[in-house]
Formats: structure tokens, C-alpha cells, sequence
């Protein structure tokens, strides 16, 4: 066999394990693949469920994790944005030494690195247009399996009393987030396609909009509140940006020390902090909202939490399993949960101040980064970003093992040829600074 030909191989494995490891880290899959083996705790209890999720997540994001350790130069991480991400990620590990629990702390901080890592893959080893195919492929995945659970009548895919869809995904706020970003896929999708009326291209369109139309019924009929409003909170922001943009260029302000972008995801974190304050008592989200679900009492409770331990915290994602948080504050006695459903508070808790100064640094680190991109490109980029953002307001998707961290990851992570080693040694396709 040709060695151009066992390279497409190659390449092509690499596509379908990228489009399977991101389904899988939609968190569905790996909790239906396991939902059996739940029910037999009683006579075989280890090991535990969770190490079993865990040690799944793990496994499936192991190839990107090497593929990216051999590709990635030291310069890669001379780059503010990713040099903030690094060292965002060094300070929650390092929670791990004071957690009011070590051993969960432990597992949770190797998730969180390693779907940061797979969030760099996508990045690194695919380009603009690849990527985005690779993306489409895994939440048309997610949204086919949904619809066949929900056509299969499994259990639990949908909710009769409430009339609203689940899918695989046990949780309708789970399965809302695949259907946005299936949207967003579809869009850019189409974006990327060339201007050219030839078959490919005509059939690629069609694709996508059959999968926009997807995405939209099952975002529809999930009946979630908080996918929807943070993807038109990400669309505002994405026009108040283009808005910024060109005021900047009206007025030919030095792009070296102002950023557009950065100044709009301020302005709009501003306004959402702002408004949200105003609708409660707290500076949280009110439980009377109309837009997102009610949790105002549970971050009342992980307010109180942070300024017990403002400037350590409590370890990564250690609070709700720790008895003494449990003491303090107004406790949300209307379901058990481990979660602070913010992820923001999930910054506070586990890391305290330093780990959301770095989270910060990050953002604006990133948003400079992405400013000097093509404007489709950036905008793309902004909307998932912002759609994460904001979705991070209600749901903890800050962690590992889930896909939002990844496309938040990869979202900002911007790369060049000169930071990765030759092209031609990874893979056949042509990386470029703007197709990175």
C-alpha cells in the first residue's frame, strides 16, 4: 500500500475516534452504556459507578491527550491565553493539597485537565473547516441517538407530565446544550463552504440544514430555559462585538492595546451581573425568573460557602461532598444535589479569588486572541464562547469530562504552524495561522 494512502487512512480513523470521543464526552453515551450495570450494585457494588465513569472519559480522550503532547511545542504556551489556561489549571490541581477532599478533588482536577487537553486537540489537529465537521458529526450523533431513544420509547427519554424531551441524556439541560451547539455547527458550517454550486458543496449545505431544522425541534421540545437565553445572550453578543468592531474601525484606534471583543464580553458580563442582581435579593439569580430555572436559595448557600474560604477555597469541586459545607448557609431542600449549578461559584468555591482572576485573565487573554482572526472565523468562535459563558450562569459545565469545557477550550484556544511541530509529520491536511 502507498504511503499516501495509508496516510488518508489514518487520517480518516482520527475523524470518526474525534467525532466518537466528543459524543462521548456529551456525557450521554458513557451513562447509557453504564445504566445497566447501575442497577446491579447491590451484589457487585465495586467498583463504583462513578469510577467506572470516570475511568470511560478518561480512556476515550487518552489518544487526543498523546497526540497533543506530541505536537505541541513549548512556544504554545508563550501565548497569553493559553499560558492563563495553564496556569488556571496548575492552581486548581494544586487545590488538591488543602480540598476538604483530597481523593475527590483528585479525580475531578484529572478530568478538568484532560478535556482541556482534548479542547487543544480539536484545535491542534484539525483545521477551521475540519473541526467544525468533526463537531456537526458528534452532536448529529447525539441528537440521531435522542430521537431514536425518544422513538424507541426507552426509559426516561421523555417526559410525559412535563411533555418534554430527554433523550439520552437523562436530563433535558443536558440535552438542550447539544441541540445549541448542533445550531451553531449547522452555521458554520455553511459558513466554511466555498461559493461554488457544485454537488459537494450544494449536498453539504443541505446537511446542514437538515440538522439546523434537527437541532431546533429537539431544542424546542427539550422545553429548556437555559440553552435558549444563552444562545441569544451569545447572538447579542456576537452583534455588539461586530458593532465594536466597527466603531474601533471608524475611529482607527490602535488594535495593540484596544480589543473590541474584550471590551464586549465585558460590557455584556457587566450587564447580565447587573441584571441578575437586580432581579434578586442576592447578588444571584432570583428563583421567580421567567428565563432560567430556580436556584437562587442553592447560591445563596455557595455564596456563604466562598466567603468562608475566599482566598484557598475548598479544593476542586469538593464543597458538596464535604459535611462541614453543609452547615452553614440556607440549604435548597427541594432535590439532593452535588452541584452549585454556577459555574462561576464552582470557581469560587473550589479555588477561591485566585482561581477567578485567572479564569479572568483567561477570558480577556483569549478574546485579544481572537480579535486578530477573520471575522467569521471570530464570530463563530465568540458564539460558542459566549454560549458557554452564560449557559455557565445556571449548570456547572466548568468541569471535566464534559464537552462545553472542551468547546470553550477550543473556542479560545488559538494556535500557529511555528508552535506545532512539522504539519506534514501529524497528518496530511494543511494547518494555517488563520485555519487554526
Amino acid at each position: 500500500m502507498e504511503r499516501s494512502s495509508l496516510a488518508r487512512i489514518v487520517r480518516g480513523v482520527e475523524y470518526v475516534y474525534a467525532v466518537l470521543a466528543l459524543f462521548a464526552l456529551t456525557q450521554g453515551p458513557v451513562y447509557q452504556l453504564w445504566s445497566a450495570s447501575a442497577g446491579a450494585l447491590i451484589t457487585s457494588p465495586e467498583p463504583g459507578i462513578p469510577h467506572v465513569y470516570f475511568a470511560s472519559f478518561i480512556a476515550v480522550q487518552i489518544p487526543a491527550l498523546m497526540l497533543v503532547f506530541r505536537g505541541v511545542r513549548g512556544s504554545f504556551f508563550i501565548k497569553p491565553s493559553n499560558l492563563m489556561l495553564a496556569l488556571l489549571l496548575g492552581w486548581l490541581s494544586a487545590t488538591v493539597l488543602w480540598s476538604t477532599l483530597a481523593r475527590h478533588s483528585l479525580v475531578e482536577v484529572v478530568a478538568l485537565v484532560c478535556t482541556a487537553t482534548f479542547g487543544i486537540y480539536l484545535v491542534t489537529r484539525f483545521t477551521w473547516s475540519q473541526r467544525w465537521l468533526v463537531i456537526g458529526g458528534a452532536m448529529s450523533l447525539g441528537l440521531a441517538s435522542s430521537l431514536y431513544a425518544i422513538r424507541r420509547e426507552w426509559p426516561g427519554a421523555s417526559n410525559t407530565t412535563g411533555d418534554y424531551w430527554i433523550g439520552i441524556y437523562f436530563n433535558r439541560n443536558s440535552l438542550a446544550p447539544v441541540a445549541a451547539i448542533a445550531l451553531i455547527a449547522a452555521l458554520a458550517l455553511i459558513m466554511v463552504m466555498p461559493r461554488l454550486l457544485r454537488v459537494r458543496e450544494v449536498s453539504m449545505i443541505a446537511v446542514s440544514l437538515l440538522l439546523a431544522t434537527v437541532a431546533a425541534l429537539i431544542l424546542v421540545r427539550s422545553k429548556s430555559q437555559t440553552s435558549p437565553a444563552a444562545l441569544l445572550v451569545a447572538c447579542g453578543c456576537v452583534v455588539a462585538w461586530w458593532v465594536a468592531r466597527r466603531v474601533v474601525s471608524r475611529m482607527m484606534v490602535d488594535h495593540h492595546w484596544w480589543s473590541p471583543m474584550t471590551f464586549t464580553l465585558v460590557v455584556v458580563a457587566v450587564v447580565m451581573g447587573f441584571t441578575l442582581w437586580s432581579i434578586g435579593d442576592l447578588p444571584v439569580a432570583s428563583g421567580e425568573t421567567s428565563t432560567f430555572n430556580s436556584r437562587s436559595a442553592l447560591w445563596s448557600m455557595s455564596w456563604s460557602g466562598f466567603e468562608l474560604k475566599p482566598w484557598q477555597g475548598w479544593g476542586w469541586l469538593a464543597e458538596w461532598h464535604t459535611p462541614a459545607f453543609f452547615v452553614q448557609g440556607n440549604w435548597w431542600a427541594i432535590w439532593d444535589t452535588t452541584w452549585s449549578h454556577n459555574g462561576y461559584h464552582d470557581l469560587l468555591l473550589g479555588g477561591g479569588v485566585p482561581a477567578a482572576l485567572l479564569f479572568g485573565a483567561y477570558v480577556i487573554a483569549s478574546a485579544r486572541a481572537l480579535d486578530r482572526l477573520a471575522i467569521g472565523e471570530a464570530s463563530i468562535r465568540l458564539l460558542v464562547a459566549a454560549f458557554v459563558l452564560t449557559a455557565s450562569t445556571q449548570e456547572s459545565f466548568f468541569i471535566g469530562s464534559h464537552f462545553l469545557w472542551a468547546m470553550l477550550v477550543a473556542s479560545f484556544c488559538v494556535v500557529e504552524s511555528r508552535e506545532l511541530e512539522s504539519v506534514e509529520q501529524q497528518h496530511t491536511a494543511e494547518v494555517t495561522p488563520t485555519s487554526a
